[in-house]
């Protein structure tokens, strides 16, 4: 009997930023390959390293050996020399077992894109020329590739991987790449819940599409079970950049810059042209310039990021006879931009430090010359700089929570904003790359730690050492820093600090606490148990992260594209938690028990669905402090809007115009059994939009007296996001239940008709209508041609 249906999705590494890459015609491997018995010390661009403890288990000799780690990516590069230069031989090789899916070969190598290389460094890079190493450099390494040079991934190939992992007795299993669900009933997530519930970790990472809002978990990640990983941005950020110079007066220095969509520069010397001498304005080229601007063909144009779009600012200087351009970033590092011009030379970036330089330059009137080489004929330049904008706080892409029955993701955050890893040698053997991607795998390096240390420990205790002992940030919208705590839909527990949780000798039975809505409000415990040598005291207490409005001041849509500071921030108003015991001595040994009721304060709208979190606190006597992350809805989910009608969503509209169908309306088919042949033909399309997600969404096609013919084709569906960006376009042409109309005889007959969409509200029952969102379009009426 078949229980359930689900669909085979396609997935895809999460979007992120490749902010540099060697080109590879620069490139020296030329340097000696490190054996297996080194001990890797610490270089001097592991600077993600001392934010997370993993220098300080490195002094105690920590680097994952004997720990196996399945990464599931696009393939691996093995060739390169910091990722040992071979395969299969687990004596010599470091990353010694795995599967290509796609060839069905037990070689993963891949060198199509630079993915999963950049994974796998960040877990166990070795030593090589940029003085990097990866967390754990010791470990066996896995890879398994579920995607090819023009294939794309699927849930189903994930699944295939990550059993191939657990029967090839990994200890570890990270992935990041996915798709948005939001269900832990996902196949892909009842499947990882299964492997972590026979011991084996799983990271998958988040996803970076922070700027959607809340209510936008990653499928995967939001299994339970699975450890869903949020990026932190390094504190330094490493650039790997196209080598030029420049000169003034008697001085000529070096500099680096970054292509943008291929818009190399022509060798040659080019005088600078800064549009604005104050480095702190944004509005560069945001308007049209002023008649007194010179002939702008003559000067490579350098213009501040930020104010306005990149096409406003290049269309403005393109307008006052710009042929190349230099921008100049506002914030860390350097990065491409996906924008083309046919009038346009060489366009780049240079970093904020660079380019503030040249304007301080030139606000005194000193003239600079840029001698350009070609990517293409260039050496690299690697530069660093401390991230005073972000540096140590959640990357601005990072994915929000919570999932859609109100679980915390992202679970805890780890490094991976401007991380510098390895690529393939064919591509250029090394990248900085920023995103959740990042973080997944650098979370996979610190568990081979910890599990190396600790032995082998069961995963509730794995989560709840990492959630007690990370550390919670502020809110960060990429250039600034809020005095308050960042809210727990962004960070989870927060930054892991994999030398606490390997040094902690308290342990909690929970990595995470859900006090639901407010029709489920329930009390939540957690226990405390003393391991340590001695008796332990505890004060116990709770520290806000305010409350965040999910909806706009509408109540009906979550905003997208919106920077943090003008939305995201919280509101003054949160939950008080009461607490059975607001202090415990736990003697040696013992365990300790406490009951949480959480009370959200009122003067808040409901109607926007506001998500109040924060964190449980425990302090210590001897210094030692731990805390959990909590989070809940002051609101009845049950009651949240699912199909939205307002602001033109959920309509339904002719495949020919976009305006909504009127009642009565007639659509003409040519004749059954070809119409669908027929690309000319118009036919009834519904514009759906899921405010928020649903577990279950039916398409029904009704009679003209309202009676229940059937499903649309492809529905019900199931364990379905929210929706981001444009509708799904659920069309019908005709199609009786079960048939494609293929033929007349399974083709509706001519007559009236409507469509009916029916969506299950967060909570509800499936077999209660009360609990259903539901959209009936007006009556249209059908014929054939001919008849």
């Amino acid at each position: 009997m078949v229980k359930r249906i689900s669909p085979v999705r396609e997935v895809h590494p999460p979007k992120g930023s490749i902010f540099a890459a060697h080109d590879a015609s620069t490139t020296d491997f030329t340097y000696t390959l490190q054996p297996r018995d080194v001990n890797y010390p610490i270089g001097s661009n592991d600077v993600p390293h001392s934010m997370t403890g993993v220098d300080k288990l490195r002094e105690e000799g920590l680097l994952g050996s004997g720990i196996r780690v399945a990464v599931v990516d696009d393939g691996v590069d093995y060739k390169h020399p910091a990722l040992g230069g071979c395969y299969g031989d687990p004596d010599k090789c470091l990353i010694s077992f795995g599967y290509d899916l796609i060839k069905n070969t037990t070689d993963p190598y891949y060198d199509c894109f630079g993915h999963g290389t950049h994974v796998s460094g960040l877990i166990a890079a070795r030593t090589n020329l940029y003085n990097f190493t990866g967390v754990a450099p010791k470990v066996t390494l896995g890879h398994y590739k579920v995607r090819g040079c023009n294939q794309s991934a699927t849930t189903e190939l994930l699944m295939s991987a990550f059993k191939l992992a657990v029967q090839d007795k990994a200890d570890v299993i990270t992935c990041s790449m996915g798709s948005y669900s939001g269900w832990s009933e996902e196949p892909w997530g009842v499947l990882i819940q299964n492997i972590t519930d026979s011991g084996i970790p799983c990271m998958v990472a988040v996803g970076n599409d922070g700027y959607d809002r809340m209510f936008y978990a990653s499928a995967g990640a939001d299994g339970k079970g699975a450890i869903g990983v949020g990026s932190v941005d390094n504190l330094m950020t490493p650039m790997i950049l196209v080598n030029a110079r420049y000169s003034y007066k008697q001085d000529t220095k070096q500099f680096g810059w970054t292509v943008i969509a291929n818009h190399d520069f022509a060798n040659g010397t080019y005088n600078l042209h800064p549009l604005n001498s104050n480095s702190s304005v944004q509005i560069d080229a945001c308007e049209g310039l002023s008649s007194n601007t010179p002939d702008l063909s003559k000067y490579i144009v350098l213009i501040r990021v930020g104010g306005c779009s990149f096409h406003t600012k290049v269309e403005n200087a393109v307008k006052a006879g710009a042929k190349n351009i230099l921008f100049y970033n506002n914030g860390p590092g350097t990065y491409d931009v996906d924008i083309t011009y046919s009038n346009i030379g060489g366009m780049g970036m240079v970093p904020a430090t660079t380019g503030e330089e040249w304007v301080k330059l030139a606000a005194k009137d000193i003239p600079i010359n840029l001698h350009m080489v070609a990517k293409a004929s260039a050496s690299t330049f690697f530069a660093k700089e401390v991230n005073k904008a972000s540096g140590g706080y959640v990357h601005v892409s990072s994915e929000w929570g919570p999932t859609n029955d109100l679980a915390i993701s992202p679970h805890i955050l780890a490094p991976g904003g401007f991380m510098l890893s390895t690529w393939p040698v064919a591509l250029g053997g090394f990248a900085v790359l920023s995103g959740s991607s990042m973080a997944a795998p650098y979370l996979a390096g610190c568990i081979a730690l910890l599990l190396e240390s600790r032995g082998k420990p069961q995963i509730q205790t794995i989560q709840s050492l990492l959630a007690a002992t990370a550390k919670p940030k502020q809110l960060n919208d990429g250039v600034s820093t809020f005095p308050f705590l960042s809210p727990v839909a962004q960070q989870g527990a927060g930054l892991v600090d994999v030398y606490d949780a390997i040094h902690s000798t308290v342990v909690l039975n929970v990595s995470s606490l859900s006090f639901n809505d407010t029709q489920f409000l329930a009390p939540a415990w957690f226990s405390i148990t003393n391991n340590g040598t001695g008796p332990a005291n505890y004060s116990i207490g709770q520290v806000s992260c305010g409350t965040v409005y999910t909806l706009a001041s509408d109540g009906t849509t979550i905003p997208e594209g919106i920077s943090y500071g003008h939305f995201m921030q919280p509101v003054n108003s949160s939950a008080l938690l009461n607490f059975s015991s607001t202090s415990v001595s736990i003697s040696q040994g013992q365990t300790v028990v406490v009951k949480v009721m959480a009370s959200p304060f009122g003067g808040l709208n409901a109607s926007r669905i506001p998500i109040y979190s924060g964190y449980v606190t425990l302090n210590s006597t001897n210094g030692d402090s731990f805390s959990i992350p909590y989070l809940g809805a002051a609101t009845v989910m049950r009651n949240v809007t699912i199909l939205d009608t307002k602001h033109g969503k959920n309509y339904l509209m002719s495949s020919d115009s976009t305006h909504p169908v009127q009642s009565g309306q007639q659509f003409t088919f040519v004749n059954p059994g070809v119409h669908n042949k027929a690309s000319n033909v118009a036919y009834p399309i519904f514009d759906l939009v899921l405010s928020m997600g649903t577990r279950l969404i039916q398409g029904e096609v009704l009679s003209e007296n309202r009676t229940l013919l059937g499903s649309l084709p492809n529905y019900p569906q199931n364990y379905i996001s929210r929706t981001v960006g444009p509708g799904t376009n659920v069309s019908w042409k005709g199609e009786l239940p079960g048939h494609t109309c293929a033929t007349g005889n399974n083709c509706a007959p001519a007559g009236v008709y409507s469509l009916r969409m029916r969506a299950l509200r967060i909570f509800g029952e499936p077999n209660s209508d009360l609990d259903y969102d539901v959209v009936e379009t007006p009556q249209f009426r059908i014929q054939y041609s001919g008849t």
